[in-house]
């Protein structure tokens, strides 16, 4: 299986790249191809000729979105209309990977593949019209919804939380904003069982169950046996530093996915393994480097 990643050194990605080794993945960074630039991606896919194309690569920020609407559009919108345009002239399977931004978080329970996407911000909107140009373009192709992604060298707030707590910092976190946090490893894991498998449509993935912000940060202050002291609760309304509108509830029901495949485990069990073997790891080696 020919296997080519956009966005391979991105979060996703680098655990992608570990799970494929054995294919001998091509994993592009920013460097290696610029998914708005045609040109540039036709070459690339013709050069290589892949069966199964990950398309990971995103304008993720959520709040630069806003005042940059421009750049997610250009990366996440004609970048992606690129990628899939290429993917259907070699008759590749591609794999793109979406988001929970999709909903606007008014259900009470988590948001089943049927439900009608109504995205709040520019981000989940750019992201929701590259799952129509996916699905419109495209006759072998998987969308896969994910959510609260965090592993390591993450660079974002799931992921960096653990490192805050652990170093004595006060961190804000919210107690009205609810999803599904997924360990990026066991994201990735999912993508290539999916492209192994060649299942085609869309499907969400994510570790199984929901929490608020603050219960997330609880449970992360409760296994490294960190004060609680430490966070600082607000509900969204007084959180200054977002920018862009979230869905207040957008936890994902995986029922789709473990019929096709296997159960996700619970995001607690997923969180310790991340916690033990990355988080403290890590912050045990720069303690010794000091």
């Amino acid at each position: 299986m020919k296997i080519l990643i956009t966005g391979g050194t991105g979060l996703v990605g680098r655990y992608l790249s570990e799970i494929t080794e054995s294919e001998k993945p091509v994993v592009l960074s920013r460097k290696e191809c610029n998914i708005t630039d045609f040109f540039s991606v036709r070459t690339i896919f013709y050069q290589i000729k892949p069966d199964v194309v990950f398309h990971l690569a995103a304008f993720t920020n959520v709040d630069l979105s806003e005042n940059d609407p421009v750049s997610a559009f250009r990366v996440n919108v004609s970048g992606t209309n690129n990628i899939a345009f290429f993917a259907e002239k070699i008759n590749a399977h591609l794999v793109y990977l979406s988001t929970d931004f999709v909903f606007d978080g008014m259900q009470k329970q988590p948001y089943k593949e049927q439900d009608v996407p109504h995205p709040l911000s520019i981000y989940g909107k750019t992201k929701f019209e590259g799952e129509r140009i996916v699905s419109s373009m495209c006759s072998k192709y998987t969308i896969v919804r994910s959510s609260r992604i965090f592993g390591k060298n993450g660079n974002n707030f799931a992921s960096a939380l653990p490192g805050k707590l652990l170093s004595g910092e006060k961190t804000i976190v919210t107690t009205d904003l609810v999803n599904s946090p997924t360990y990026a490893k066991d994201l990735a894991t999912a993508l290539f069982e999916i492209a192994k498998k060649q299942s085609y449509g869309l499907l969400h993935f994510c570790n199984s169950g929901f929490c608020n912000w603050h219960e997330y940060a609880l449970y992360i202050c409760n296994h490294l046996r960190i004060d609680t002291s430490l966070l600082v609760p607000v509900s969204i309304k007084h959180f200054h530093q977002s920018i862009a509108e979230r869905p207040r509830f957008s936890a994902l029901d995986t029922t789709l996915f473990s019929k096709n495949f296997y159960q996700p485990r619970p995001w607690q069990k997923a969180l310790e393994e991340y916690l033990e073997h990355e988080v403290l790891k890590r912050n045990t080696n720069m303690i010794m480097k000091q």
